[in-house]
């Protein structure tokens, strides 16, 4: 998947054709229609929580968990959000 970079046009002024797009200028702006999950609600789960899957934003925000076609636009915000570092401590440390 390519990294994701808004359009100059959408970035001070949401438009329809920025609806199809991330735009964090809409944080009322409802990305699941079917359970009415809201780009905030969206962007603060995966960084607060730090999903980094599908699945994990099905589980904690209910975002496509309907119809599926918000799918794509879900694995976009994943996308640009950084993954937390690998390199942290391993949780046991016995030999």
């Amino acid at each position: 998947m390519e990294p994701f970079s808004l359009p100059d046009a959408c970035k001070d002024c949401p438009t329809p054709a920025a609806a199809a797009q991330i735009c964090t200028q809409c944080p009322e702006r409802i990305v699941c229609r079917c359970l009415q999950v809201t780009e905030r609600a969206l962007v603060e789960a995966i960084t607060t929580l730090q999903l980094t899957t599908l699945k994990e934003i099905r589980v904690h925000t209910g975002a496509g968990d309907g119809c599926t076609c918000c799918h794509h636009l879900l694995k976009r915000y994943l996308a640009a959000e950084p993954q937390p570092s690998s390199s942290a401590a391993p949780i046991c440390v016995c030999k």
